[in-house]
């Protein structure tokens, strides 16, 4: 027994030997490691305080990586609503009838923000309202624009008020929107809404909405330019009927009523080689307007009907007159207008059309518009019958504008005109001579004027309440 004693501890002196061995190496590696770390915190806090190596490199990556991103991103987001100033002054610059009892609805960029204001001829606020995307979508899942990394990177446009107030408006295809006039939300609309909205004489609003489909799931769809079986997604607009409570009562797809009308070849003639490879045109349309024939006009247009549609496609230059029921395109002109918008029915029987007669080349790289370009934006009317046209106001001496995208009108009672002149951040109310009665100038700095993408005239006798103060 004692012989196997000794052998036994003889083994573990053996096997304990190297460890304890080992014991002040691996001491002398953790106090290093601990030691390290501990000049490095200290050298990291010197550095920090006196600007030594790797600090300020430290400092400029992050401010690259994160706070410039996101400082970038913030310019982004107002800059894209701001246009150079033409130099044409702040405010209210022209008002010819200042005992006038009618107000004036803009939208666009204010004080910073997306904005709805109504205002006097004076241009004194009556009511505005603050539209934030993200507080009217607060849940990212309920967004039709999910991807939005700031509230700015929309902007609103199309919009109304109702008589009791209520504004009810769109997000460029990030949805709709009603709001009291204490800006509480009524409603809201998960759709892809965008450009237009209009009263309905039958109740309801009318709007413009995108379907967005994948090529390879609808190659029967519209052929020929979901035939390739890729992924490429393709942009469908709709016309959207929506009741009281923007519920959505009928979706009727604009390139669907053109193809059905054996109108394919206006969705074509722009010299695309269209292939099996890809989709070479997602967007299909770009409609920009839907207006309806109200019953008061319709016998001035002996070729429509009462609530007939007109609808605007901006790329095509193509304008048309549907029928709803049967969803028939019964007229249709390409030009002479360029790059359109906002077609309206005029009380003498004829089309009235915001012609911006512009292409893109009037922006510069940044997307902003080039002072010297020429400012050939007009009003032109037409004839459906006939198809004479006339420009009524704009090509004149005192009636230059330049709208490069969007833009809009409004044919007046009395025979004038109020006109949105988006890029100029200018709107501007002309008699039916074609002498401006009114202007306004959204000034944002001596640089910038903010967009104004829609303005409408509303005489006060049109509310059926009174502007009651807001609780905050």
């Amino acid at each position: 027994m004692l012989g196997v004693e000794c052998r036994v501890t003889e083994f573990e002196e053996q096997t304990m030997k190297p460890a304890f061995e080992k014991l002040p190496e691996r001491l002398f590696r953790v106090c290093l490691v601990f030691s390290v770390i501990c000049v490095s915190v200290l050298y990291g806090m010197f550095a920090q305080k006196k600007n030594w190596p790797p600090a300020p490199q430290f400092r400029t990556a992050y401010n690259v990586l994160f706070v410039y991103e996101a400082l970038s991103r913030k310019a982004r987001a107002y800059r894209q609503h701001l246009q150079p100033s033409r130099g044409q002054g702040d405010g209210v610059m022209v008002n010819e009838h200042p005992d006038r009892q009618d107000t004036i609805l803009l939208m666009g960029y204010f004080e910073g923000e997306n904005q709805a204001r109504l205002v006097k001829r004076d241009g004194s606020v009556i009511r505005k309202w603050t539209l934030d995307y993200f507080q009217h979508y607060p849940d990212v899942q309920d967004r039709p624009c999910a991807h939005l990394t700031a509230p700015l990177l929309t902007d609103v446009h199309g919009a109304l008020l109702t008589p009791k107030g209520e504004l009810v408006f769109n997000y460029e295809y990030c949805g709709t929107v009603k709001l009291d006039q204490c800006s509480n939300l009524l409603w809201r609309l998960d759709e892809k809404t965008h450009h237009s909205m209009v009263a309905s004489e039958t109740g309801g609003y009318l709007t413009l909405g995108r379907n967005v489909w994948n090529a390879a799931e609808v190659v029967d769809r519209f052929p020929p330019f979901s035939t390739p079986a890729t992924n490429d997604l393709i942009w469908e607009d709709v016309v959207l009927r929506l009741d009281d409570n923007g519920q959505v009562l009928e979706r009727v797809s604009i390139p669907g009523m053109i193809m059905d009308s054996g109108l394919t070849a206006l969705l074509t003639a722009n010299n695309e080689e269209i292939t099996s490879a890809k989709v070479v045109r997602n967007e299909l349309l770009h409609s920009n307007k839907i207006d309806e024939l109200p019953s008061e006009l319709a016998e001035q247009f002996p070729i429509f009907n009462a609530g007939d549609w007109v609808i605007s496609m901006r790329g095509l230059n193509l304008v048309i007159v549907v029928d709803p029921a049967s969803r028939v395109v019964k007229w249709h002109q390409t030009g002479p207008w360029i790059r359109q918008h906002d077609p309206e029915f005029r009380p003498d029987g004829k089309i009235s059309i915001f012609n911006n007669n512009a292409y893109l080349t009037s922006y510069d790289k940044h997307k902003k518009t080039r002072l010297a370009a020429p400012r050939d934006t007009n009003i032109v009317i037409i004839d459906p019958v006939t198809r004479e046209t006339e420009v009524v106001f704009g090509n004149k001496p005192g009636q230059e504008m330049l709208s490069v995208i969007r833009g809009q009108h409004e044919v007046l009672e009395d025979g004038g005109l109020l006109i949105t002149e988006f890029d100029a951040g200018r709107v501007l109310e002309v008699d039916g001579a074609g002498n401006v009665t009114w202007e306004y100038i959204n000034k944002y700095d001596a640089e910038f004027v903010g967009e104004i993408t829609n303005a409408k005239l509303y005489p006060l006798s049109y509310f059926e309440t009174d502007w009651k103060e807001c609780m905050q």
